[in-house]
């Protein structure tokens, strides 16, 4: 069933695509007993017509044509029609299996095999190809509650009569005159001030604005466009006195027409809408599709073009306001960073409406590579899709933004559901998939996600390379933010964050490979001050090519350092399905934090099913552990963490299911259950490799494999080299074969249990561990 253009006057006829009738094929094949024949009609005698600028003109033939079929359906039952050949315009016959029951729907197009399918279609992101074309246009109907369907019409007195209803689509037609400086149109719309049309066939979902996107939309020389929108099987009521707009989107050019209805008017369904303007009712939009950019009334940008604008209407000192009206594709248009020049003082609030910008580019270099350069303001509801991003000779390039705020000022900046996907940014220094650098606690940033993305890093030495950010400075906030991104830096990289100095992390996730030289992490590469809570990494691996003491590889952070005496809180943080690949020989490396230094807090934090390759130093949970209560962080340390499942595989000395190397620090309620090998490596332990001065560790177990050939080994510790500052108290190794401690020359270590008889949930009771941590099957609660 499909359309042409009628040059009828005043006949309105049902609207369908513009196709011409096949030519007729002689039925060759007898139906099958259990088909039957059916007689289907389109009546054209139909005179209704309404239009939101009444106009007399061309209307559409509903014609039947090859190939068409239709559904019918009784209760859960259906049946596809096809039709036969020797049909006519408005009578054909359809053939296919019979359908028993009281009440029936037909449905054309056949596709659609429930009244709840039709009901569910939306009618977005139309696009007509050519001026005047019709081919885009989608014709459905809907017979419902009809007591028969073997010879039926598609129309309401039919229905009616039949104990039914009729539902079906309706078009808009614009034609539209505009000024003589008009060469193309890209884009037509009537928006309202307020959500009255509806957007499908969902009597609950409203819109403000009907539009149709038009493709090769060259003008003659009457300047004249003409276009077709398919509506919903809904009226749409326009009250008198509503403001309406129609948007012309023309090149560079937007032409603008308010319309405000002096009664009552409907976009009628079954019907075609005409709306008629010529060239004297068109006012300049300016260079956005609508908006003056203030707050109450923002600049809609509907074309790449009008987007490049934005950087050269952005005011020193004061606040525009943008807002996407369109998905956006910048392909093939080489894009300038906004705000990116000295004083860096222009305020922005990018409002994306829920669109996309596609193929954002930067090749040649510009300071601050990114969409905002350097950004003040506001950016939310935007995906960023397919951006090529390549960074200048300086620091600081992202996708969304260069540079976010300034060291020297607060500089409010709010970043709300921004994603960004399927992209590639290469750099220097101080870069991420996300954002280059954040400088200003007044940063936050809420449901913002990073999917499908490379971050390469091209400089030789230090790079601040991260998944999300690569150098979070200042004390910004991040909810609810994730990545899923290849990683590939030198120092300081990380699925997340390649340098977090600052900042609160919640409810925060990487995923995706990450690589580099030295203090490289799943999550963050190298921390100082941060807040994290309920934040992972959860693989499927890290890769750090250092071979030097200083490696600094981790699971989740590579080098938790500090900054004075204070350092980071890690709170119900964790990694799992994990391979960290330090094997070139990286020292101090851990299935948590490769080094923690002092000021340092983990609590409830854990690895699960890890395994790691590393040097010497190196731990189950964390390779070198300096994590030490002082005066100015007294709770400083590790608590209630623990390691379950993956291996530990050492080619150096100093190995340990737990903590390769703890030198003042503090380890308390805690365990593993990680294998161990240590080679021929010495001071192999199932929970510490060597323990030094001024060390706690109490109501610990290690109930791992333990694996060497050499010594000394322990079941707990290989060696303590403490003096009285050291304490190993109340803790257990569920093992019989290995001495608690494999070699001691000082330090306290009394207390302990090594063995496996009875279970390790009494041994534990018995040592006095804390019922309020412990649920004494040697879990933590």
């Amino acid at each position: 069933m499909k359309t042409r253009i009628s040059t009828i006057l005043g006949i309105l006829v049902l609207p369908f695509v513009l196709f011409s009738c096949s030519e007729v094929t002689p039925d060759v094949i007898p139906a099958p007993a259990d088909l039957i024949t059916i007689n289907a009609s389109i009546p054209q005698d139909v005179t209704r017509v309404a239009a939101v600028v009444p106009e007399s003109g061309t209307g559409l033939d509903w014609n039947w044509q090859a190939g068409d079929n239709l559904a019918v359906i009784s209760g859960d039952n259906y049946s596809i029609f096809d039709i036969r050949s020797g049909f006519e315009p408005t009578q054909a016959s359809f053939i296919g299996k019979m359908v028993k029951g009281d009440a029936f729907s037909i449905i054309y197009p056949g596709e659609y095999t429930s009244e709840a399918a039709l009901a569910a279609l939306s009618l977005g992101d139309q696009m007509q190809v050519g001026n005047n074309a019709t081919d885009h246009l989608k014709y459905f109907a809907l017979l419902s509650g009809v007591d028969s369907y073997e010879d039926f019409t598609f129309s309401e007195e039919w229905a009616g009569s039949h104990g039914g209803s009729l539902k079906q689509c309706g078009v808009i037609r614009f034609t539209l005159t505009l000024p003589a400086e008009t060469a193309t149109v890209s884009r037509i719309s009537l928006k309202s001030e307020s959500p009255i049309f509806h957007k499908g066939n969902d009597s609950e979902v409203l819109t403000d604005e009907l539009s149709i996107g038009i493709a090769e939309g060259n003008l003659g020389s009457d300047h004249t466009i003409t276009a077709w929108l398919t509506t919903s099987w809904f009226d749409d009521v326009i009250p008198a006195g509503t403001p309406l707009t129609v948007n012309v989107a023309a090149g560079d050019l937007n032409w603008v027409c308010d319309i405000t209805p002096t009664a009552d008017k409907t976009i009628k369904s079954g019907c075609v809408n005409k709306i008629t303007l010529d060239d004297s009712n068109w006012a300049s939009g300016g260079r956005y599709a609508e908006g003056e950019g203030t707050q109450e009334d923002p600049w809609i940008i509907k074309s790449a073009t009008q987007l490049t604008y934005v950087r050269d209407d952005m005011v020193a000192g004061e606040t525009r306001y943008f807002k996407l009206g369109a998905d956006i594709n910048m392909e093939g248009i080489e894009w300038a960073p906004l705000n990116n020049a000295e004083p860096y003082d222009k305020f922005i609030n990018f409002d994306g409406d829920g669109h996309i910008i596609y193929n954002l580019t930067i090749t040649e270099g510009a300071a601050y590579a990114s969409f905002a350069g350097v950004l003040y303001g506001t950016l939310k509801n935007v995906t960023f899709s397919g951006a090529d991003i390549t960074g200048g000779s300086g620091n600081k390039c992202g996708i969304v933004a260069g540079y976010v705020g300034t060291a020297s000022a607060l500089t409010p900046c709010e970043i709300t559901n921004v994603t960004v996907k399927n992209s590639v940014i290469h750099g220097l220094r101080s870069m991420g998939a996300f954002a280059g650098q954040v400088a200003t606690d007044d940063a936050v940033f809420t449901d913002c996600h990073v999917i499908n993305t490379d971050v390469i890093q091209t400089a030789t030495s230090t790079s601040h390379a991260g998944g999300f950010v690569g150098y979070s400075q200042k004390d910004a906030t991040y909810v609810n933010c994730t990545t899923d991104a290849t990683v590939q830096g030198t120092q300081f990289t990380g699925g997340f964050g390649g340098y977090l100095g600052a900042g609160h992390f919640d409810n925060c996730s990487a995923s995706g490979s990450v690589s580099g030289t030295k203090d490289v992490g799943g999550f963050v590469g190298k921390s100082e001050i941060p807040v994290l809570t309920n934040c992972w990494y959860d693989g499927p691996g890290i890769k750090a090519s250092d071979a030097t003491k200083n490696a600094h590889p981790g699971g989740f952070i590579g080098y938790a350092a500090k900054s004075g005496n204070f350092g980071g809180v890690f709170t119900d943080c964790y990694v799992k399905e994990t391979v960290l690949d330090a094997s070139a020989g990286g020292q101090r490396a851990g299935g948590f934090v490769g080094q923690a230094d002092a000021g340092n807090t983990f609590t409830k934090c854990y690895v699960k099913d890890v395994d790691i390759t590393a040097g010497q130093n190196s731990g189950g949970f964390v390779g070198v552990d300096y994590a030490t209560p002082s005066a100015d962080v007294p709770g400083s340390g590790i608590y209630q963490c623990y390691v379950e499942g993956g291996s530990l595989i050492a080619s150096g000395a100093n190995c340990g299911g737990f903590v390769g190397y703890p030198e003042g620090a503090i380890i308390l309620n805690s365990y593993t259950t990680i294998a161990v090998d240590g080679g021929a490596n010495a001071s192999i332990g199932g929970f510490i490799g060597i323990c030094n001065k001024n060390v706690t560790v109490q109501y610990c177990y290690a109930a791992g494999t333990i694996t060497g050939t050499s010594g000394p080994i322990g079941s707990f510790v290989g060696k303590v080299a403490g003096d009285d500052t050291t304490h190993i108290n109340y803790c257990i190794a569920w093992n019989d074969t290995l001495p608690f401690e494999g070699q001691t020359t000082g330090g306290d270590i009394s207390g302990n249990y090594a063995g496996t008889e009875g279970t390790l949930a009494a041994k534990a009771a018995e040592l006095g561990w804390d019922p309020a941590i412990w649920d004494f099957a040697a879990k933590l609660r």
